[in-house]
């Protein structure tokens, strides 16, 4: 798209203010909305130059601003970018989910800004850039582009490039109803019967402890202390009685999704069924440091998220419970898109503790728990769930 340049007749007006020949003057105020101000140019002028005055504050046509805007423009808005991702990347440090979100996003960006500098960028290119890049994504993929066109425009604000974020300026869409069905119990022994150890003990994991395949598959046998960054076991000499149970140690579980937030680190006492889960998980003699494993093989390749040949990746423990559920016919009635995924363990594992009198907000980690108890151990606060155990 080009962007739309002042003719030399118009190079005196003020930001925001147009002629339109045959309309006259055109304004845009803050919120997106553009007025007509009549044919009048010096009445025209007037009023834009007072309205930016008082509405953008009495700085923002300073000897700085007017020299910067007077000046050419050299670079389009792609030129910046690197550096703004550099910045994001510095400052944010994402997860490398993220990030490679992130630069395929950049990507698109550099693109489709090649030939538009930053300060003519307006709410039709927002649209534009949707419609060229995301046209019949889902509500939510959808507002997820514009926060990342927001936030590079907040970052270029920031670099001085642009005096207001026309993505603020977007509406974004209401939140869809939830697409994928819930698993049900009967349905979670169906899939369960037909799945192989390690997935058995994969989903028994995450029906007791409510967390979902990142977590499970990053849960070790055995830790010497609790430690930010990662789930694991630390084990007890002797066990002790807990609502009315035996604990034999504690299942410390460091939630990746919101790991920068209290509610984050979750300490779950470890019960017989999640101690059985983890006696269950050594029989097929495979030697692993992590509870839900794989054979380890000359030709396995150890991922971004995984440390070890026999780990899980997450997304390969999603993609072997689907299978399972299609391979038996499980919701063939549905489009795959509607079909439960691992995920929907932690949902289901939620449900039953509720309908056992249980909160299970602590014990997913939710930033919003409420009533929890929380303790300091070696400077790092984790929140202590009491004892607690569901059967399907």
């Amino acid at each position: 798209m080009s962007p739309r340049r002042r003719k030399s007749r118009n190079s005196d007006l003020p930001a925001h203010l147009y002629h339109e020949t045959g309309k006259g003057f055109r304004f845009k105020l803050i919120n997106g909305e553009r007025v007509s101000l009549g044919h009048n140019r010096a009445e025209a002028i007037a009023i834009a130059q007072e309205y930016n005055l008082r509405m953008l504050g009495g700085n923002s046509f300073g000897i700085e601003a007017l020299i910067t805007r007077s000046a050419p423009k050299q670079e389009n808005f792609s030129a910046y970018l690197d550096k703004i991702q550099e910045r994001i990347i510095d400052e944010e440090k994402p997860s490398h989910d993220t990030k490679k979100t992130l630069m395929n996003d950049i990507g698109r960006a550099k693109e489709f800004f090649t030939n538009i500098h930053p300060e003519d960028i307006e709410l039709t290119h927002v649209n534009e850039y949707l419609y060229t890049y995301h046209d019949g994504a889902s509500n939510h993929v959808t507002n997820r582009k514009i926060s990342f066109l927001g936030k590079i425009f907040s970052y270029a604000m920031d670099e001085g490039l642009m005096t207001d974020n026309p993505a603020k300026l977007k509406k974004k869409k209401p939140k869809e109803d939830k697409q994928r069905v819930r698993l049900t119990p009967d349905d979670f022994k169906r899939i369960y019967a037909a799945a192989p150890l390690n997935i058995k003990v994969a989903m028994d994991l995450a029906l007791q402890t409510t967390h979902a395949a990142l977590e499970i598959s990053r849960i070790e046998y055995k830790l010497s202390k609790p430690m930010p960054g990662r789930c694991g076991c630390v084990w007890l000499k002797e066990p002790v009685m807990q609502n009315g149970g035996k604990v034999y140690g504690t299942l410390y579980i460091h939630r990746q999704k919101i790991k920068n937030k209290e509610a984050a680190h979750v300490a779950i006492p470890i019960g017989q069924a999640i101690k059985d889960i983890i006696d269950i998980s050594k029989k097929d003699l495979f030697f692993s440091p992590y509870v839900v494993h794989k054979r380890a093989t000359n030709y396995n390749i150890v991922s971004q998220e995984c440390t070890h040949a026999t780990q899980f990746n997450p997304s390969y423990l999603s993609k072997k419970f689907s299978e399972i559920r299609d391979n038996i016919g499980q919701y063939k009635h549905l489009p795959k898109t509607k079909r439960p995924t691992f995920h929907e363990i932690r949902a289901l594992s939620a449900f039953l503790y509720s309908q056992n009198g249980v909160d299970p907000q602590a014990r997913m980690a939710h930033t919003d728990a409420k009533s929890t108890k929380v303790y300091t151990q070696n400077h790092r606060d984790w929140v202590e769930v009491p004892l607690a155990e569901i059967v399907v």
